[in-house]
């Protein structure tokens, strides 16, 4: 008996189709959507897969270059059932599938999947695709709608960032061609992974936190992490997806930072290195008027103690306070990560220390680990 797999995001098309089949003798397989296609897909193989072509998170363009590319499925028979086939009629060429039929009336439909079934009993290799559009009739508007889909998959297959789609889940049903080469997998081995279950143990937890902290909000809302792995240091930035205000999903946006920190340390070095002189010239000019406070402050307690003048006290105070502001000059020197500079009157450049300083509060979570 031949196994099929029916695919369809609308429930009812999936009834309809899968009793035809099953009426012709035909074991039928229902999948409710792509990710549930590929899940079978990857443990069971069919004889014939009759596919939906737009369907939502994994359409069934994506399912077919899937079933066209495996091995294991080489002596499959793909069957797209669409909505939208005339409109798409040359995205449905470029598939390669082995028929094409339209969505119709049931009486129509059942005629055209009798007329493919025997199309495919005697079809061979190298023959073309059988089609079957009786009955609907070519849509501007669906055409227009099928050129902007096109237009936006073709920026995100050009973007040098890595792209990752999450559904309500997490699970990955998503990755741009850059997301691929960054985690090493071609699109099937990712497609339909949690994407928690991918970070080590002891990180899973936290991203975990991250994706249910963005599910919560009704609005767009990013965070931000540094991912370190292997000498290696990644920003990925979290985005929900939101419609009619309600979280539909996550988008991830992964960089390789690491070339851009070397870069960065680079230029810190070559600043912090270019200051030396700068920094004497600002040492010099902060420390002199502490200095002769102090010393003669220190003059003074020398006379009065001689006198013991009660002033003593005070003065020695006084000491006690330009020592402490020695002492946080000091700590700026030590803060120092970039090269900042003022005038000073005389066309004399030094060093602006408190704007060279290190600034507190960096609002960055930081994990380690790399999804796998």
């Amino acid at each position: 008996m031949e196994k099929a797999l029916v695919v369809d995001n609308d429930k009812l098309i999936v009834e309809l189709i899968a009793g035809i089949l099953e009426a012709q003798g035909i074991a039928v397989t229902r999948a409710y959507g792509g990710l549930e296609a590929l899940s079978f897909l990857k443990q069971e193989n069919f004889d014939i897969v009759f596919l939906d072509l737009v369907m939502p998170r994994v359409g069934g363009d994506r399912i077919c270059k899937f079933i066209k590319q495996s091995p294991r499925h080489a002596q499959t028979r793909v069957v797209i059932v669409s909505a939208v086939a005339l409109e798409a009629e040359s995205k449905i060429a470029e598939l390669k599938p082995d028929a094409c039929i339209a969505k119709a009336a049931y009486p129509v439909l059942k005629e055209n999947i009798e007329k493919t079934l025997s199309f495919l009993q005697t079809k061979k290799r190298g023959d073309n695709m059988f089609s079957a559009h009786e009955g609907v009739f070519p849509r501007q508007i669906v055409k227009e709608l099928l050129f902007a889909q096109r237009h936006f998959e073709a920026i995100l297959n050009s973007l040098c960032e890595a792209v990752i789609e999450l559904d309500t889940d997490h699970m990955v049903t998503y990755v741009n061609p850059s997301a691929q080469t960054l985690l090493g997998k071609q699109e099937w081995e990712v497609i339909g992974r949690n994407f928690v279950e991918g970070f080590p143990p002891d990180k899973a937890q936290e991203v975990r936190a991250v994706l249910d902290d963005i599910m919560t909000s009704h609005t767009k809302k990013t965070i931000e992490l540094v991912l370190n792995y292997s000498d290696r240091e990644y920003s990925l930035s979290f985005t929900n997806v939101i419609r009619d205000g309600e979280h539909i999903g996550t988008t991830v946006v992964v960089n390789d930072l690491t070339e851009k920190r070397m870069l960065e340390q680079e230029r810190a070095l070559r600043e912090r290195l270019t200051g030396v002189i700068e920094m004497a010239g600002a040492a010099a000019h902060e420390l002199n008027q502490p200095l002769t406070v102090i010393s003669g402050h220190a003059e003074l307690l020398l006379r009065d103690a001689e006198r013991g003048d009660q002033n003593l006290v005070r003065r020695a105070k006084t000491i006690l306070e330009q020592v402490e502001r020695l002492g946080n000059l000091t700590r700026k020197f030590t803060s120092i990560v970039s090269y900042k500079t003022k005038e000073c009157g005389g066309n004399i450049t030094i060093v602006d220390i408190d704007r060279a300083a290190r600034a507190d509060g960096a609002n960055t979570i930081k994990i380690k680990g790399l999804w796998e």
